[in-house]
């Protein structure tokens, strides 16, 4: 259904942002939108975060305070926890170490009032450096796969929406931007491969969510993307961590791509058609192999091998290539 003046649920999971934390809540508190209630959260921060979110868990728009004394590890069972007791008709996760526009709500609702099919919406975002600088924006991210969509706002299938773009990557880089319909969202469904993937569990969230439904864009660059040396993104492009991260996203294009058959969209056929890199890029694989036998950081590609279990048992080359693998660590 269409939403007249939707509650949103503003979820701010926090670990160990302190430096970040009060600007990201006062750009929260600071909207123009004002139906929206707070859900703060902490996962156990070694920092003096629960001395600032201390300061504002009495703010009239805080509704709940959830901080952990056991640390979960896991960005995405903060997630799970925040949406189980949130009361708004849509959500919005908003990560401490990023912060947004005041019209972020505003022009984030909008699409929602206008057509009921929409479940998710989301803006351009900034990319900005540990110290708030600006230094660019997130078109890049799909620059190669369309030049001039992202330029503009636009409502469109989710089923083209996942043709065309997420089933290639992720073109919604930061969930800070992005907002969604609560009474959409299966938690048993829809977080399963959010609980395996610490890094790309958003991307398989959001895969599963729209699917059948409809997507929003808005171009205005609302919603700014800190990059830091201690961020998700950055810890998971590190260099000895790079191969392995390229390799989660490479096995969620196969469950991606089996979830598409199972739920029988009817341009599956062609998206198999123009994602058989999912065979070709089994050379990775095997490149993998050739660097740890010259030497070159064996625990962490030893790491990402073991991402390649499901595809492995399904083409039925698990055989051929565990004896690769033992030849080179025995």
């Amino acid at each position: 259904m269409e939403l007249k003046n939707p509650l949103v649920t503003v979820i701010v999971p926090n670990y160990n942002h302190e430096k970040y934390l009060e600007q990201r809540l006062e750009s929260i508190f600071n909207q123009t939108y004002s139906n929206f209630e707070v859900i703060l959260m902490d996962d156990c921060s070694t920092d003096n975060s629960l001395l600032v979110l201390n300061k504002y868990k009495e703010h009239i728009k805080v509704t709940s305070c959830v901080f952990n004394k056991v640390n979960t590890g896991n960005t995405f069972e903060q997630w799970v926890k925040g949406i189980k007791i949130a009361k708004g008709e849509l959500i919005w996760i908003a990560e401490t170490d990023d912060y947004c526009d005041i019209y972020f709500l505003e022009k984030l609702v909008k699409p929602f009032q206008k057509d009921s099919q929409v479940v998710l919406a989301y803006c351009q975002s900034n990319r900005v450096n540990e110290k708030g600088v600006v230094t660019g924006s997130w078109i890049t991210q799909t620059d190669d796969l369309d030049k001039s969509l992202f330029l503009n706002d636009f409502i469109i299938d989710s089923n083209e929406f996942i043709e065309k773009y997420l089933i290639y990557r992720n073109v919604i880089p930061n969930a800070s931007a992005v907002v969604f319909r609560r009474e959409d969202v299966d938690i048993n469904k829809h977080f399963d491969i959010g609980r395996e993937f610490r890094y790309c569990g958003d991307w398989m969230f959001y895969f599963k969510l729209i699917v059948n439904k409809k997507v929003a864009f808005i171009s205005d660059s609302l919603n700014n993307f800190r990059y830091h040396q201690t961020s998700v993104i950055a810890k998971a492009i590190q260099a000895e961590n790079r191969i392995t991260f390229m390799n989660i996203e490479y096995k969620l294009r196969f469950v991606l791509m089996h979830y598409l058959e199972k739920i029988k969209i009817s341009n599956y056929d062609k998206i198999k058609e123009r994602n058989n890199f999912i065979k070709r890029n089994f050379i990775i694989y095997e490149k993998a192999l050739l660097l740890i036998q010259s030497g070159k950081k064996l625990k962490g590609y030893l790491m990402m091998l073991t991402v390649y279990d499901v595809y492995l048992n399904r083409h039925n080359v698990k055989k051929r290539i565990l004896k690769k693998i033992k030849k080179v660590f025995t």
